[in-house]
């Protein structure tokens, strides 16, 4: 209806629209011209009888243009379709061609799917047609009597406006004309063809929806629709955040539980909340774990301006895989994660988590338990049953709303999803039935069980098919193996199917049931949101004092001190180089030099003992060395043969190996003493990296240094020149190397000689182990010398000492045997000390072949001097550079957020430190959102202005 116009322009709109000029002065009646107006009054009734006539009525032929434009729509429907089987077909049938019987059996199916298709469809189109032609005829029945009941008013207000004019006159009265009224002008009440066009394009534009409708009645909702929707959204949000934060019941907004037998159809009823087939599906049980279900309204035209896809799931728990719109793969997931609890537990409390993001989805929180089960199968423990129930005990507290789903054919006594509701909520006042497979049942049986007279419920009860078309097999091959469209239209097209028509005087309006799953959606989003709010209060106050005792907390632990996990990774970092620059001290050029220094004299005392000290002749070289009148020239050769051999043991046994062999070991020690002390004992994967890239460095270094530290010392393979100078300090350390080596023989002996029990014991077992040697060799020497005059073994053996059981052990044996060799050795080391302090040795390098253990000192000397520098070029520089640089890229900028996170948890106290930290955070956010939405609450409830009526988000509840 057009809304009326002030007086003043009334006539000057008209005016131009008519293109003729109005007077904008108002007309009024004069004595002179009232019986002309009278009859201008009856001339133009009839236009204006024909305009009231065809004011109403014209809806109804609006309505029929409507509905042969639907028609017209879903005939082109059936022929694209048609045309898009066809040519599928085609191709089947080709590719058939090419094949053997198999071809020739799938084109078989093919055909009986397209004929059943075609038939489907055509069928559709020919209830369709009849439909929107009843809708006609019905249209222009009413709209002829509606002319010709307003023709006949039309006459009876001529008669009756005649009269009234006649009177009104008499008395003198004022009367005021609308537009288009007044003398010689017909009337137009409300403007009946402006009226008739609006209703035909408003049914043509209604038409033209229905199919968008039908199949997500939930993304065109009015203003209350978004209000509400924005509310639970975010009390859905704060709920999640509540979550994360803290498991215990003081913290937690109420869910929709949805629990039922597993033949009563809850994967119907949630996947047609849906519009998608997500659940799993399988002859056993495969609902092993509750699915957490976060639906998330998102705009369409949000997704379509940007690269997020209108219609996706998340996985909270697992972030790799990102955001998946393939329903398909959600399906796979949630059947991979509930097969992966074990046979022998059956059952998980451990629950999936998952968001799907989709503009034809309402905002809401459902969890889908196991399903109720009466007995337990062969492989199932028995316990089964009693873990089912218990599950789901667990999540039907308060404050969760129950959402318990029957089915139609099965009695609600023998409903477990009802009894298990009574138990918990025995008023009622939180469970919504869910009566499913009302086709299956009589429709005034249905009827009866959703009015839940017989066992009522506060929320009541809701009737739905929820049986989605079928989506495999030929009609998915036929398809190519798309992705499932939504199936909500097709499901709401079924129950509209079956609570309409015939049906509709049982599930009608009047009826006051609640039936379709449109009325179930709305019914939750309803029940959930008026829970929600109903516990804003309670939840506001929980929240403000779990923060002021977080509060308090950090206030007191940490003295309010914010830290990051990037922080402490950088303070991490910081300390990791920093120590190592502290211990890297340990390897400079005299503390590298000494280190290869003992592993030389190691070497020096080795070649002595095996070519010296195990030389009887070593005697003899002492006494030589004692007569001054001999020369170094005049020595016998086999003494100077002996001193070369020992040079080249020494410089020609990997020197360049061995030494950089120490270093390298030194430095993989300091290393692996950084990565296991504090606070890498709580990072043992970070510790394990900085010891693997570590290694790999000095993997890398070590075979470059071994070569250049051998090239550097290979003149001393061949010649070793050497001064005074260098003599006498070699001469010197030789001189300390056997002091300690005496000392190391004295302190062996004590050792046997206090297990002994002191050295008279001592000495009495040297020569009675000395005796048994003597013996020994001697028996030896008459067992070769009979060997060799061809006599037996059988020699009668003569003079062998006696051995005294009582007096010696076995074991004091053997310490009488190490005894004498450590005799022998103590002996002949301080006969080479005397050596080394004589005047011989005294006189310089040229005296070498007298005094080996003097040159040879000088020439290990000589070798450490010469590695340590090529070392600390090649190796320790090269390390010390490397491995700071190696520590940034690997660790602080190789790891990604998550990681970095994960690493600062490692260690306990900080992640006590964040975990605090984090909860306070979210706390403070939770209570400025549930803030603000008190504060809209109270707002929502306070005085409203003069004579306007409350509104708001929570006007329905207040």
């Amino acid at each position: 209806m057009l809304r009326k116009l002030p007086s003043s322009t009334r006539p000057y709109l008209l005016s131009q629209s008519l293109n003729r000029p109005t007077p904008i002065a108002r007309n009024r009646l004069i004595p002179s011209a009232r019986h002309v107006h009278v009859r201008a009054i009856s001339f133009s009734s009839i236009p204006r009888a024909m305009a009231r006539a065809f004011r109403i009525p014209a809806y109804g032929a609006a309505i029929g243009a409507g509905g042969l434009g639907y028609a017209n729509y879903k005939l082109e429907g059936v022929r694209n379709a048609t045309s898009e089987i066809l040519s599928n077909v085609s191709d089947k049938f080709s590719s058939a061609y090419n094949s053997a019987a198999d071809g020739l059996n799938s084109a078989a199916d093919i055909g009986s799917s397209l004929a059943s298709q075609l038939q489907g469809r055509i069928s559709d189109t020919g209830q369709g047609v009849q439909d929107t032609a009843e809708a006609f005829r019905n249209g222009t029945k009413e709209w002829w009597e509606a002319f010709t009941s307003q023709f006949a008013k039309s006459e009876a207000q001529q008669e009756s406006g005649s009269s009234s004019s006649s009177s009104g006159s008499g008395k003198g009265r004022e009367k005021w004309y609308n537009p288009g009224e007044g003398p010689g002008q017909p009337q137009n009440n409300g403007g009946g063809g402006e009226e008739a066009l609006l209703g035909l394009v408003g049914a043509a534009a209604a038409a033209s929806n229905v199919e968008e409708k039908r199949t997500d009645p939930f993304s065109s909702g009015g203003g209350d629709e978004h209000q509400l929707l924005q509310l639970t959204r975010k009390l859905i949000e704060i709920r999640s955040v509540l979550l994360s934060v803290d498991q215990s019941e003081a913290l937690k907004l109420p869910s929709i539980v949805v629990i039922g037998s597993q033949s009563s159809g809850k994967s119907s009823v949630l996947e047609a909340i849906v519009g998608h087939e997500f659940l799993p599906k399988g002859d056993n049980m495969v609902t092993r774990r509750p699915i957490e279900l976060t639906l998330i309204n998102t705009p369409s035209n949000a997704a379509s301006s940007s690269s997020t896809p209108a219609e996706y799931g998340v996985f909270p728990d697992m972030p790799g895989m990102g955001k998946i719109t393939s329903f398909s793969t959600i399906q796979k997931t949630l059947t991979d994660l509930n097969l992966s609890v074990p046979p022998e537990l059956a059952v998980s409390d451990d629950p999936i988590h998952l968001q799907i993001h989709s503009p034809h989805v309402p905002d809401l929180t459902l969890i889908d338990l196991p399903g109720y089960i009466q007995i337990s199968s062969m492989d199932q423990p028995e316990e089964l049953k009693d873990k089912i129930s218990g599950l789901c005990d667990k999540y039907i507290r308060e404050p969760n709303i129950i959402l318990a789903v029957c089915a139609a054919d099965v009695d609600l006594a023998n409903s477990p999803a009802l009894r298990a509701s009574r138990r918990v909520d025995p008023l009622g006042t939180r469970t919504i039935g869910v009566v499913t497979k009302m086709d299956l049942v009589k429709p005034e049986h249905g009827a009866t069980i959703v009015r839940g007279e017989r066992y009522p419920l506060h929320l009541g009860y809701v009737g739905v098919v929820c049986k989605a078309p079928p989506t495999s097999g030929v009609f998915r091959s036929i398809r190519g193996d798309k992705e499932t469209p939504n199936v909500t239209g097709a499901v709401l097209r079924r129950e509209e199917e079956f609570f309409g028509g015939e049906n509709s005087k049982y599930f009608g309006r009047d009826q006051k049931v609640m039936v379709g799953t449109d009325t179930l959606r709305r019914r939750l989003m309803d029940v959930l949101e008026t829970s929600m709010s109903s516990s804003l209060h309670g939840i506001t106050n929980a929240v403000q004092l779990e923060l002021e005792e977080a509060s308090y907390q950090f206030k007191v632990q940490y003295n309010d001190r914010r830290i990051t996990s990037e922080s402490y990774m950088a303070e991490t970092i910081d300390a990791l180089k920093a120590r190592f620059k502290e211990y890297t001290a340990q390897f400079t050029k005299p503390a590298v030099r000494s280190k290869l220094k003992e592993m030389l004299d190691d070497k020096v005392m080795n070649i002595l003992e095996k070519l010296y000290w195990d030389d009887p002749r070593t005697l003899e070289l002492s006494k030589l060395a004692e007569d001054r009148k001999l020369t170094t020239e005049e020595l016998d050769t086999y003494w100077k043969y002996k001193l070369e051999t020992a040079s080249s043991l020494l410089t020609k046994s990997g020197v360049g190996r061995d030494s950089t062999g120490l270093v390298a070991e030194g430095l993989r020690q300091l290393i692996d003493s950084i990565a296991t002390g504090e606070p890498f004992t709580f990072h043992p994967s970070v510790s394990e990296r900085i010891t693997e890239f570590s290694h790999a460095i000095l993997r890398e270094r070590m075979g470059l240094t071994a070569d250049q530290v051998e090239n550097c010392i290979k003149p001393y393979k061949y010649e070793v020149e050497v001064d005074e100078r260098e003599w006498n300090v070699g001469r010197d350390r030789a001189e300390d190397k056997f002091v300690q080596e005496i000392k190391r023989c004295d302190d062996k002996l004590k050792e046997i000689q206090g297990r002994l029990g002191g050295s008279r014991k001592l000495n009495g077992l040297i020569r009675h182990v000395g005796e048994l040697e003597r013996w020994e060799e001697e028996r030896r020497k008459r067992r070769f010398s009979a060997g060799n005059s061809g006599e037996g073994e059988d020699v009668v053996e003569e003079g062998a000492p006696v051995l005294d059981a009582y007096k010696y052990s076995p074991a004091q044996i053997i310490d009488g045997r190490h005894a004498l060799l450590l005799s022998n050795r103590l002996s002949l080391l301080k006969l080479r000390q005397q050596a080394l302090k004589s005047r011989r040795c005294k006189l310089g390098p040229d005296q070498s072949a007298f005094c080996p253990e003097a040159f040879l000192a000088v020439v290990a000397d000589k070798l450490a001097y010469t590695s340590t520098m090529f070392i600390n070029i090649e190796l320790l520089e090269q390390f010390f550079y490397q491995f700071p640089r190696e520590i940034d890229s690997r660790i602080l900028y190789d790891l990604n957020r998550d990681e970095i996170a994960r690493f600062a948890r490692e260690n306990p106290k900080i992640k006590q430190h964040l975990d605090l930290q984090e909860r306070k955070d979210k706390l403070e956010s939770v209570m400025r959102s549930l803030q603000s939405l008190v504060n809209l609450q109270k707002d929502a409830k306070g005085p409203s202005s003069a004579g306007s009526s409350r509104t708001g988000l929570f006007t329905k509840f207040f």
